[in-house]
């Protein structure tokens, strides 16, 4: 296939766009696939795009043009020439519907799932409701505003997160009242393009125990991987910093847990209108069912994030993995 790899972007997320993507061409391209990489803040070519093998000849760049105007004359121009774009981009333009919705002005298929799927699962406010009116088990939550002086009645702990962020950014758990204004200016100082405007942050109750999540491919609900933090809280150095946390699939758990777990992320997933791929991370307290956090859009797409490492449990390779969501996106 000819494939236009898409990374970066302008959000808290864009290193591990970065990442992400770079793996998603190497990989594409070791599998004999054409790629063309593709930096989305500045509409820069990365350097491998001229190795080879690429989709063609680069089109132009016009210095002055804005990413979204580099984005889609880049579009246009290689309209025939390329088969999908494959998004790897994690947070604000890639998560939240914007770039999905300017592929599709200009009908050019692309991986994941489209504008209003993204728009809603980027917004942790929506997901929650949707959750509710799928009476999928979730902890409790309130917005809360970011002069409030403590904890929403007083009930501690709370993980404290900015509505529209992923990655664990801007997120804090609080256990004691002194540390409930430093986690407000965490998740209101949270790099991003709401950085500044955030009015309202999620307060939601923290439930103990075990860190789980369940990724889905096409119509597959994926084996359940357990997340095992080194020490403490799961946050975005354990998330990212090597030998911080470690990695079990499948999950030791019940049956009757991991079909529950399964159940309502597809469940999610079906509600939301997703297509190709998600991650929904839940919560398994000792003694009550997975209470379920959130969903992601575009997870994660190293060899080693979480997603890879569930589809390779069921036999799906990186390469493979990659190739069917391509698929998925081109048929479209």
């Amino acid at each position: 296939m000819k494939v236009w790899v898409i990374m970066g972007g302008s959000s808290a997320e864009r290193e591990v766009s970065l990442a992400s993507g770079r793996a998603v061409a190497q990989v594409l391209r070791d599998g004999g696939h054409r790629v063309l990489a593709y930096e989305l803040r500045d509409g820069a070519w990365m350097p491998e795009a001229s190795t080879p093998g690429a989709v063609g000849e680069m089109p132009r760049r016009d210095p002055g043009a804005s990413w979204a105007e580099m984005l889609l004359g880049t579009a246009r121009e290689l309209g025939g020439r390329a088969d999908v774009a494959f998004l790897a981009l994690h947070g604000d333009e890639g998560e939240d519907g914007t770039v999905q919705a300017m592929l599709e002005a200009v009908r050019f298929p692309y991986t994941g799932s489209g504008p209003a799927a993204c728009a809603i699962s980027m917004d942790k406010a929506l997901t929650k409701r949707v959750m509710e009116s799928l009476r999928i088990e979730t902890p409790p939550w309130s917005l809360v505003d970011v002069t409030a002086q403590s904890a929403p009645d007083g009930d501690l702990p709370v993980v404290v997160k900015p509505i529209s962020e992923g990655s664990s950014v801007g997120i804090s758990l609080v256990g004691t009242p002194d540390e409930w204004g430093p986690a407000i200016r965490r998740a209101v100082d949270a790099p991003g393009k709401q950085r500044g405007r955030r009015r309202q942050v999620m307060a939601e109750s923290y439930v103990p125990g075990r860190e789980l999540t369940v990724g889905i491919l096409e119509d597959r609900v994926l084996p359940i991987l357990e997340i095992k933090p080194r020490t403490g809280f799961y946050d975005y150095d354990r998330k990212y910093t090597a030998g911080e946390s470690s990695y079990e699939v499948p999950a030791r758990i019940s049956p009757e847990v991991t079909r529950i777990a399964q159940d309502n992320a597809m469940k999610l997933f079906t509600a939301l209108g997703c297509r190709g791929m998600a991650r929904v991370d839940f919560r398994l307290p000792p003694d009550g069912p997975p209470s379920c956090l959130e969903l992601n859009a575009i997870p994660g797409l190293t060899a080693t994030s979480l997603f890879p490492k569930a589809a390779a449990e069921i036999g799906i390779d990186f390469v493979r993995l990659l190739e069917i969501l391509c698929r998925d996106g081109s048929a479209r």
